[in-house]
């Protein structure tokens, strides 16, 4: 059985060739392809991308969102298959992907499909390892039911990757290979003496071996000797390393110019939120040099950037600035970035970054971005930059953001990522004292420049937490805690940090308000948007409380909140959690001081809630720390009324047995025994009757339990009522009787019922006389 399934393998320096080959069998392939019966998907992993560009479950979503709009009649799997509760991406769980996405290709048929995926060096080793069995065994099921299934990937030597069935390839080791690294160096290199080309490019390959990166830089090292006079070519070339990261290393440390801009550029690089564009990394340099007095003063003029000698200083300085190990990319929207992933390989993975500065050795990465946050601390608080600010505060028609870009480039980067990076510089470096001094109203006016949506901008009062809890900054939050523990400020669109943090998500963050611990998920289950659609009237204990999250509420009982306080509905906590039954929560609010006899405006308590919703348990622990089981509402309702018009029998029993008392009438007169009679609860119309209440007990309507009863139509509890001594001719103020009332609502069962034990047939009523759907005398 053949498998068609290959593996395409390349040195580090040469991964720009091996995905370069990908990029044309890719190509070629879809152009084959060209036709309803095949489809070429391709998935290219990116280690500077977001987490579904880097990740497996990205791939897997790409390749089926590829393959389902390539053949729609297979989105009939999605229909028969059980997705699971999504994570917090919204997207199904992996198993699911993968589940899914065998599903889909078993099911193509006489189709086939042909997949491409390259740079599996960028993943995680174990996750390789998985995906590659994962797609082998996949092609196993797909070649026994038929189906054209065609697997491609490509990847440096490490990790190292093994194929039990299929196709091997190693770029080095490929004919050709050889022969298009000579003719780079013949194009490439200026050396003009033929007999010296000749010596020298056999040493050169030699030294390569095989590596692409490798051939690029030393042509250009070679090229730059060449134009000083050459005199030392032969010399130059034996002591380059030979090794790709020793090549870098040499590049970098051969000499002391410019250092400073040489690890801002690294820097910014390796450690920029986003890729910077080419205008942004000048300002950056320019900020970061700026606060060592290595450059001019003056902010740089880029006013006339656009132009073609603008645009050639910035990209000279990308080039001089990283020792040319740094390029502008050319796409429609420039980004400044290393020539090569091997670059940042050496710099990180190879410990270069710390072998260059020992400085940053005790953790590169937080002291990288303490250096980026300080540059963008001096640009947004620059006193030009703030009279700009202000300026255009003052002019809203010139909030242009656009001419803002122009004039400030760097601006909107640094105001939007200086707590990004202070955040993640955190982990090393204090920032007590840098958020103590934090300017938040001069930060807020730049972020609401820039902000496109007015809903999402912040008021001028807005607090320090709430911008870190909205921005996602668990680090901040904690050092700001020692100086401050204000978490509960009411304000902005999510009312409370709490909530900021999670509506967007931010766990972490939401553990850092809390005091808990990093990597402690508190949140799971939560759905974010969906779980929080009522926290506008909460605060975030009463919506923990009601949401039954006991986790989060004995956190935020750390933080001190009040145990009593108020919601914007007048809830407390406790009220809140006993409407709902959570019984865990009841039991924290209790031992940490809440009112088990508070009540809210329309003077509903905890035990009256929860009665009514029936929560036994509940109920219990209440009365058990004092609940007072016959305070009413402000008509007169208790607990064992609500219990008894709602059919809760184990309620109702509980009350009873704690003194809540059976003949009890509310202002309305009505008793327990008429609001269970009125909806039919025989059970605990039973139960009252054996505890002595009185069934003929009249409100002040003059209706009886029984006139309840017959009204709605309860033929069992009727029947109770009447073997119990009920009345059947007592009526109401109107001078009707429950035979009467059960007529004229047409309950036939119950008219016949009453009429069996001697209710009377004809009496007047006071009231016009109405049309019903039959008369007892008719029954009779």
């Amino acid at each position: 059985m053949k498998f068609a399934y290959s593996s395409m393998k390349a040195k580090a320096g040469n991964k720009h060739a091996i995905a370069a080959s990908l990029k044309s069998a890719y190509s070629s392939m879809k152009a084959k392809a060209r036709n309803k019966h095949a489809i070429t998907a391709s998935f290219f992993f990116n280690a500077r991308g977001d987490g579904l560009e880097k990740s497996i479950s990205g791939m897997y979503r790409s390749l089926l969102l590829q393959l389902l709009e390539g053949y729609p009649d297979l989105q009939a799997v999605l229909d028969d298959f059980d997705l699971g509760p999504p994570q917090k991406d919204g997207c199904p769980p992996l198993n699911v992907l993968k589940d899914l996405f065998a599903n889909a290709v078993c099911t193509i048929g006489q189709r086939s499909f042909t997949c491409f995926v390259d740079a599996l060096d960028e993943c995680d080793e174990q996750q390789v390892v998985e995906m590659v069995q994962y797609f082998e065994e996949l092609a196993e099921r797909s070649t026994a039911k038929g189906v054209q299934f065609r697997t491609c990937f490509s990847s440096r030597h490490y990790p190292y990757i093994v194929i039990h069935r299929g196709i091997q390839l190693t770029l080095e080791d490929q004919p050709g290979h050889a022969e298009d690294l000579a003719t780079y160096v013949t194009s490439r290199l200026l050396i003009k003496e033929p007999r010296l080309v000749k010596e020298l490019q056999p040493q050169l390959l030699g030294k390569a071996a095989g590596v692409f990166m490798w051939v690029v830089l030393v042509v250009d090292i070679l090229n730059k000797e060449y134009r000083r006079g050459g005199m030392a070519l032969r010399m130059r070339l034996a002591e380059i390393p030979s090794d790709l990261s020793d090549l870098f290393k040499d590049i970098l440390g051969r000499d002391n110019e410019n250092i400073e801009a040489l690890l801002l550029s690294i820097l910014w690089i390796l450690y920029a939120k986003d890729p910077l564009r080419p205008q942004e990394f000048y300002h950056a340099l320019w900020s970061g040099l700026s606060l060592k007095d290595l450059v001019n003063s003056q902010i740089p003029d880029v006013t006339v950037l656009g132009t073609g000698e603008s645009d050639d200083t910035v990209s000279r300085y990308v080039i001089s600035s990283s020792k040319g190990l740094a390029e502008i990319t050319k796409s429609s929207q420039p980004r400044v970035q290393f020539i090569h992933e091997s670059v940042q390989d050496f710099l990180i993975k190879d410990i270069g970054l710390s072998k260059l500065w020992p400085e940053l050795a005790f953790d590169c990465e937080s002291l990288g971005h303490e250096r980026l946050k300080q540059c963008c601390s001096l640009y947004t608080n620059h006193p030009l930059i703030r009279t700009y600010v202000d300026r255009l505060l003052s002019e809203p028609d010139s909030n242009d953001r656009k001419e803002i870009s122009n004039d400030y480039p760097f601006l909107e980067y640094a105001s939007e990522n200086i707590l990004y990076h202070a955040n993640a510089a955190a982990k090393a470096v204090p920032q007590e004292a840098f958020l103590t001094s934090f300017p938040v109203s001069n930060w807020i006016k730049t972020n609401n420049l820039f902000e496109k949506f007015n809903y999402r901008k912040y008021t001028m009062n807005a607090s320090l937490f709430y911008i870190l809890a909205d921005k996602g900054c668990p680090e901040l939050i904690r050092a700001r805690l020692k100086e401050d523990s204000q978490i509960h400020v009411f304000g902005e669109r999510h009312n409370y940090p709490f909530f900021a943090a999670l509506a967007n998500g931010h766990k972490d963050a939401v553990a850092a308000l809390l005091n808990s611990s990093n990597g402690v998920d508190i949140t799971e289950g939560l759905n974010h948007w969906k779980d929080l659609k009522e926290y506008g009237n909460r605060t975030p204990l009463s919506w923990a409380a009601q949401s039954g999250r006991a986790p989060i509420v004995q956190l935020l009982m750390q933080s001190r909140p009040s145990v009593g306080e108020m919601d914007r509905r007048e809830r407390t906590p406790l009220l809140r959690a006993s409407v709902h039954g959570h019984e865990a929560v009841v039991r924290l609010l209790i031992e940490n001081g809440a009112n088990v006899n508070a009540s809210n405006k329309v003077e509903r308590t905890p035990l009256s809630q929860a009665s009514s919703k029936g929560h036994e348990a509940v109920v219990r622990l209440l009365i058990e720390n004092g609940a007072n089981v016959n305070v009413g509402n402000k008509h007169g309702w208790i607990p064992l009324k609500w219990a008894a018009f709602n059919g809760h029998e184990a309620v109702v029993r509980l009350l009873i047995e704690n003194g809540a008392n059976v003949n009890v009438s509310d202002k309305g007169r009505g008793t327990p025994l008429e609001w269970a009679s009125l909806e039919g609860h025989e059970a605990v119309m039973r139960l009252f009757i054996e505890k002595g209440a009185n069934v003929n007990v009249v409100d002040k309507f003059g209706r009886t339990p029984l006139l309840r009863a017959s009204l709605k139509g309860h033929e069992a509890a009727v029947k109770l009522l009447i073997e119990n001594g009920a009345d059947v001719n007592l009526s109401d103020k109107d001078r009707r009787t429950p035979l009467e009332w059960a007529s004229l609502k047409g309950h036939e069962a119950v008219v016949r019922l009453l009429m069996e034990n001697g209710a009377q047939a004809e009496r007047q009523t006071s009231k016009q006389t109405q049309t019903s759907i039959f008369t007892p005398s008719s029954l009779s």
